[in-house]
């Protein structure tokens, strides 16, 4: 294990629960925003609604979105 590995694992030991469910939580939200706009430059044309359709369609399992 490298050193900057072995740093990461010590510093995520000492965070608190709390605090690591939060940055969890925010990383979750980063990934929905990129998904979003990952679905809105693949289909330019279509409105908000149909792209949280897809949106939507994608978290619940279904690759094609």
């Amino acid at each position: 294990m490298d050193p900057l590995e072995r740093d990461t694992i010590e510093r995520t030991r000492r965070t608190p629960p709390g605090e690591r469910a939060r940055q969890t939580l925010e990383l979750m939200r980063t990934g929905y925003r990129l998904k979003r706009a990952a679905l809105r430059a693949r289909y330019p044309a279509e409105s908000e609604e149909q792209i949280e359709l897809r949106f939507r369609s994608w978290l619940a399992g279904d690759d094609r979105a």
